[in-house]
């Protein structure tokens, strides 16, 4: 299935609920066509005089070139709300996939049998 502003805003809205406590605000969510990606969470950032960086202006890009399954659709946008959602709440991880996020992943996975993983090679879809 190819991705769909208004499908992508529903399954944000239901994983926000059932996965994120409803804790998310709603943010802008673009469609891309770049074969280089499935989603990305974009934003800005900004370091204060004492060198801590915030980040802001959150956007979520998912690709609508490609044709997934409906699971891998579904595993990339709740990929990008657990990376919104360490930047919203501003939470230290190591790295961008590091282990807060990889403990976010892992629990979601297993309270919500999913199978969301870290990177996809486009010709293993689910």
């Amino acid at each position: 299935m190819k991705a769909t502003k208004e499908y992508v805003e529903q399954k944000f809205g239901e994983y926000n609920q059932l996965m994120f406590d409803g804790q998310l605000p709603p943010l802008p969510i673009e469609l891309g066509h770049a074969r280089g990606y499935l989603g990305k969470l974009c934003y800005k950032k900004k370091r204060n005089f004492w060198g801590r960086t915030t980040c802001f202006d959150f956007k979520m890009r998912i690709n609508a070139a490609l044709d997934m399954s409906e699971s891998l659709l579904e595993d990339t946008i709740i990929h990008e709300m657990i990376h919104y959602y360490i930047g919203y709440k501003k939470l230290k991880d190591t790295s961008p996939h590091g282990q807060l996020f990889r403990a976010m992943m892992k629990d979601i996975n297993t309270r919500f049998d999913r199978h969301i993983t870290i990177s996809v090679k486009l010709g293993n879809q689910r």
